[in-house]
């Protein structure tokens, strides 16, 4: 799976069945490039049940339980505390720090948290895997796997007078990551097409979406972004069970499948510019000008 789709798909895939988790990250940049990071989760009344549920069996099975991950620290990752949010702060950057956070519900009742971090130099931000919630990481590190820290797949910030540029890694580094090779294999032990497997997953995502977005505190003079509305850039915003049941998607897959050397940069960002329910920014270096 694309690293596009982390941190959502790296939170989603801690439990290994229905995932509905909604997050999306704005970036709110000033002229001064002083401004704040908005991250927010939400999760389907389903993951709440199955959190309750694999909260109890973690405390039923006991010893058992503490061969295996820690089935008790889910809830926490639906619910934290203030001190978990403090210390996730360090994973958007030097300087970013915990401003608040407030639990609620979306639009759909989906029930989450919004939390803020703020910070004094956007040239010190950087949105990458490592944003996961830090109990996420805790959860999967207490299952013996990790988290890894790669290089790649990062959008970070430089700024110069009022011209700020958003470093876009997103969609170029992280090719090599568009497929589960394993996944592919397995599918295909079991007589079926990864596109087919892939579909059958999809009915386990329902409602699961992910976006990036950066928001200028003010009026954009100018811009190269392929996606601004008003002061609004939108570097990803992907519908994940749409992208999966998409059969433009699908016959890639699949053909990636049976000729893996024959995926190419190109063809690859073809392949997002046609897929509706994803919009990426594919452009390496997006330049923002403030007005």
């Amino acid at each position: 799976m694309n690293r596009l789709f982390l941190p959502l798909v790296a939170l989603a895939l801690l439990f290994s069945v229905t995932s509905c988790v909604r997050t999306s990250t704005v970036v709110k940049v000033a002229e001064d490039g002083s401004g704040s990071v908005i991250a927010r989760y939400y999760f389907s009344p389903q993951m709440l049940t199955m959190i309750e549920q694999l909260g109890g069996a973690a405390g039923a099975l006991g010893d058992v339980a503490a061969q295996g991950p820690n089935l008790g620290m889910i809830g926490e990752i639906a619910k934290p505390d203030e001190e978990s949010l403090k210390a996730d702060a360090s994973n958007y950057g030097e300087g970013v720090r915990y401003a608040k956070h407030e639990p609620g519900k979306d639009e759909d009742g989906w029930e989450g948290y919004t939390v803020v971090y703020e910070f004094d130099d956007i040239r010190k931000v950087q949105i990458d895997q490592n944003s996961v919630p830090g109990k996420a990481k805790e959860f999967v590190e207490s299952s013996g796997q990790e988290i890894d820290a790669q290089e790649g797949s990062k959008i970070t910030f430089s700024l110069d007078g009022k011209t700020l540029k958003i470093h876009n890694e997103i969609a170029e580094n992280s090719l090599d990551q568009m497929f589960d090779k394993n996944q592919m294999e397995q599918a295909k032990a079991m007589g079926m097409k990864p596109s087919q497997a892939m579909q059958m997953a999809a009915g386990m995502t329902q409602g699961m979406r992910v976006g990036f977005f950066l928001r200028v505190d003010g009026q954009i003079a100018e811009t190269n972004a392929e996606h601004a509305t008003g002061n609004l850039i939108i570097l990803s915003d992907a519908d994940v069970p749409q992208i999966m049941q998409d059969p433009d998607f699908a016959d890639f897959v699949d053909e990636a499948a049976e000729n893996p050397e024959g995926v190419t940069t190109e063809s690859i960002k073809e392949l997002f510019s046609e897929i509706e329910a994803m919009t990426i920014e594919l452009q390496e270096e997006v330049t923002v000008e403030f007005e």
